[in-house]
């Protein structure tokens, strides 16, 4: 008895869900192969850079040279936030600002230029291979939540058509 009711209370929720206009996250097969060729180009030669790169190369796929190309460009600073007792910063906080422009490949023209900013902190270890791990870590972890924010700002706009 409880297993008919519950059968028919997922059926009426099918149901209702079928005629609420709800849209898949990842758009139709157009959509997915416009975000999908995307061409990355992240100027620069830090290792910021490059982590920057490989994530936006893991969000969009291999390049097929299609209709966009993604240019970016980042900057980092780094600030102390507590200072021990010694009178040294112990903590800081890794800032980093990508600015980027989706390109049309066929004309050169820039279909959106924005920027994205993301920080994230870490300790300073007194042990020199801690602390640049540690570095290391933040700078991982500003470059994910960059390709994250970029990803779905690119998306967005496609979805849009282009607006």
């Amino acid at each position: 008895m409880k297993r008919a009711l519950l059968v028919t209370v997922l059926a009426a929720g099918t149901l209702g869900l079928s005629a609420c206009a709800f849209q898949p996250l990842y758009g139709d097969a157009g959509q997915i192969a416009a975000v999908r060729g995307v061409t990355i180009v992240v100027e620069g030669q830090e290792r910021v850079d490059q982590m920057l790169d490989e994530a936006l190369n893991d969000r969009f796929g291999t390049p097929g040279g299609g209709r966009y190309r993604l240019v970016a460009e980042t900057s980092t600073r780094t600030a102390g936030l507590g200072v021990g007792a010694d009178d040294i910063a112990n903590r800081s906080v890794l800032r980093l600002t990508v600015d980027f422009s989706l390109v049309e490949t066929a004309t050169g023209t820039p279909a959106m230029t924005e920027s994205v900013q993301t920080e994230a902190t870490f300790d300073i270890p007194r042990e020199p291979y801690a602390a640049i791990s540690a570095r290391r870590d933040a700078e991982e972890r500003v470059t994910q939540e960059a390709a994250d924010r970029i990803a779905l700002r690119v998306a967005r706009h496609i979805h849009r058509g282009g607006q």
